[in-house]
């Protein structure tokens, strides 16, 4: 059963689903930007259309992501995960966690923020539908996806901070979800992830982007999907 969760983002969650993650460092986007995004927001979701309600909502939240993903490829003031050493700790914090809280499909890691494309384990899904989430509209807390990317942020920003030598907040406390509807979707959310460091202007082909699952796979057996084997 499809679930939403709701913070200031919606959220859903449904068992059995891949998911598109997408998280930044925090105060990487000016407040001029955030504000034309929540105006981009509210005129989105006003405006008139024949689709059901939760399908209007997935098609703004579609939209509002693609200007999203663009802003964060052109401000770079903050860029912590450029560091060699911090993008290979997040990395290794991705794999870590494969095979036992979710499986990695696929990831990039730009310079100030993650993909990631990742399915949920049963066994985690069924471990965290022991803590309490409403069905329908609740606070994204409780949900198997929510919980997995406390993990992932709550460690790494801690060793990030320390490689670094810096204190405070390192990630912003929400992110961008989507769960993919069915194989094209998903093959079209690998390719667009391993392109982004092309759209940025950092490297000349995906695999040669040291910190995306196109380069790992490249490097493994030399397809350039990438497409993470299953684990």
């Amino acid at each position: 059963m499809e679930q939403l969760h709701r913070r200031s983002l919606p959220h859903w969650f449904k068992p059995g689903a891949a998911y598109f993650v997408t998280y930044r460092l925090s105060g990487t986007l000016p407040v001029s930007v955030v504000e034309e995004l929540k105006a981009t927001k509210a005129r989105l979701l006003k405006a008139r259309t024949r689709r059901p309600f939760l399908e209007h909502r997935r098609h703004a939240h579609k939209v509002l992501f693609s200007q999203y993903d663009k802003y964060l490829d052109q401000v770079s003031a903050i860029e912590w995960l450029r560091d060699p050493a911090v993008a290979s700790m997040l990395r290794q914090n991705l794999y870590h966690h494969d095979g036992e809280k979710y499986h990695l499909h696929a990831y990039c890691i730009m310079p100030n923020h993650v993909h990631v494309v990742l399915t949920p384990s049963p066994k985690f899904i069924e471990d965290s539908s022991r803590s309490s989430h409403a069905v329908g509209e609740a606070f994204d807390k409780g949900s198997p996806l929510s919980r997995i990317m406390h993990s992932l942020k709550s460690y790494t920003a801690n060793e990030a901070n320390k490689l670094l030598e810096r204190s405070g907040r390192f990630w912003q406390p929400e992110s961008y979800d989507h769960w993919i509807r069915d194989e094209e979707e998903m093959e079209r959310i690998v390719s667009y992830i391993c392109s982004n460091p092309i759209a940025a202007n950092l490297a000349s082909k995906p695999e040669d982007w040291p910190w995306c699952s196109c380069h790992d796979r490249f490097q493994l057996d030399g397809d350039t999907s990438g497409w993470l084997p299953a684990s």
